[in-house]
């Protein structure tokens, strides 16, 4: 049931993020997953009331801000030059994100207990209030926020590139140098092509740029396996083990711990002194970090289980051991529970440098009217990763849970050696924002029709200055 929710809550945001670029807007798209989520939440608190249970009638189951396209320097209030650069801008905002997301998910640990103590009602009570909060929130920043109107998907244009490329000799150049060339219309219209392109070369660029993020996300599924385990490999783990009357599922929680006290971290200590000392520590090396870092914990989790069957009175039984022996006999490892949270760190801290330079990468490298279906791929990789969980569920047994967790290790170490020397020539192309030439304002700042329609001749002349300066 968990992956299957997990599937569903990363495969739909493909066409809602479609949607958002093409006919709703990103900022309005929101507000009403908003409220859906919401209503949602009050279902879930409904059906886990007790009489509700007892009855048997239970029923419950990144918007652009950023105007900066490449590096440069400016001159702040203070006369001090200083240098712009959108790719650390980017990944600051992208950690902030990732470090909001992880509180929430913090919550996890009262729940767990509230779960337990009081009941699921109460468990679901706690985050519907703090959910409670958005409404108002959104109504505060609406006016405050630069929202981009939708403007129709590029989608169909990528798809003409791509024809005239592979109508004019890309199928033998799949993967080389100058492949995109092919499709670009000052090519086609030097080789005596008329036809009418409603696109630029700088499109093209954009296309290449979106294909190479794209590739980017197909190695996510197999790190996401080893971060969580294959399916529900790591409660299997657990319930060998003996959790001291803890929930077998509490140290899970310290995922998102870690990610809370690591960010700041990384944030103001780490990225500053590595940007002091001229260091680039590009989005490649960065994901390739985390990526090692996935396969080191997923190792973990291969030798916790390994030695969970050596000490458990049943051997490669040990989910199953309190069905096998007599009642009252020892059932459980006598692996310390605490040594799982070792893998489930690392696992957490190769999330910062993996998911949100992921995030970042969607943001920055996705044409403008394709930005929503972009970073929508990106969390489609998690569907394909729950995907596999649930098509492996049967394997996820005794006595080969060592397995689902050493297939995935070995699996994840191969492709991050591929992953970094496919991608590594990205780290040294100059960072440039996709982002067309769009009006940034907040809707505060714009002008309603009937303010434009009395504005003197003067008014006029200086409201064009200040558009060309825009």
């Amino acid at each position: 049931m968990t992956e299957s929710f997990k599937f569903l809550a990363y495969a739909l945001p493909v066409y809602f993020g479609w949607l958002a670029d093409t006919k709703y807007g990103r900022f309005k798209m929101i507000c009403w997953g908003v409220g859906i989520c919401g209503v949602a939440h009050i279902i879930m608190i409904i059906s886990a009331l007790p009489p509700v249970l007892q009855s048997g009638n239970a029923i419950g189951p990144v918007i652009d801000q950023s105007p900066h396209k490449i590096a440069h320097v400016i001159t702040d209030k203070n006369g001090e030059r200083v240098i712009v650069d959108p790719e650390e801008s980017i990944n600051s905002v992208m950690l902030w994100f990732y470090l909001l997301i992880n509180v929430g998910a913090c919550f996890g640990i009262p729940t767990t207990y509230l779960a337990k103590i009081v009941g699921y009602w109460a468990a679901y009570l706690i985050p519907t209030i703090l959910y409670l909060m958005l409404p108002p929130l959104l109504w505060y920043l609406n006016p405050r926020l630069i929202k981009q109107p939708p403007g129709g998907s590029d989608l169909g244009n990528v798809f003409k590139v791509l024809g005239d490329i592979f109508a004019h000799g890309g199928f033998m150049s799949i993967g080389r140098k100058g492949f995109w060339e092919a499709g670009k219309p000052s090519v086609r219209r030097a080789a005596g092509s008329t036809k009418v392109y409603g696109y630029d070369d700088q499109f093209v660029d954009h296309v290449r740029r979106t294909f190479q993020a794209c590739g980017i996300f197909l190695f996510i599924p197999i790190w996401q396996i080893n971060d969580y385990g294959l399916g529900a490999a790591a409660n299997a783990l657990t319930a060998g083990m003996d959790t001291n009357g803890l929930p077998n599922d509490l140290l899970d929680n310290l995922n998102s711990v870690s990610i809370v006290i690591m960010v700041p971290i990384m944030n103001h200590i780490v990225y500053p002194f590595l940007r002091k000392k001229g260091i680039r520590w590009g989005a490649i090396s960065r994901m390739t970090f985390g990526f090692a870092l996935g396969t080191v914990g997923s190792v973990g989790y291969a030798v916790l289980q390994y030695y969970v069957y050596k000490t458990s009175p049943c051997g490669w039984n040990a989910t199953t051991c309190a069905q096998i022996v007599p009642e009252g006999a020892p059932s459980l490892s006598t692996v310390s529970y605490a040594l799982y949270s070792i893998p489930v760190i690392l696992g957490a801290i190769s999330e910062i440098f993996v998911n949100v330079t992921a995030y970042g990468i969607a943001y920055s490298r996705a044409p403008t009217n394709m930005k929503g279906l972009v970073a929508s791929i990106n969390l489609f990789m998690s569907a394909v990763s729950a995907a596999i969980g649930l098509a492996t569920a049967p394997a996820i047994r005794d006595p080969f849970l060592v397995w689902a967790f050493a297939g995935p290790t070995i699996a994840g170490a191969v492709l991050a050696t591929i992953f970094y020397f496919t991608f590594r020539h990205l780290d040294k192309e100059e960072f440039v924002l996709n982002n067309d030439d769009i009006e940034m304002k907040k809707d505060s700042d714009r002008e309603s029709d009937e303010e434009k329609a009395v504005r003197t001749p003067s008014e006029e002349k200086a409201a064009l200055g200040d558009d060309k300066k825009i």
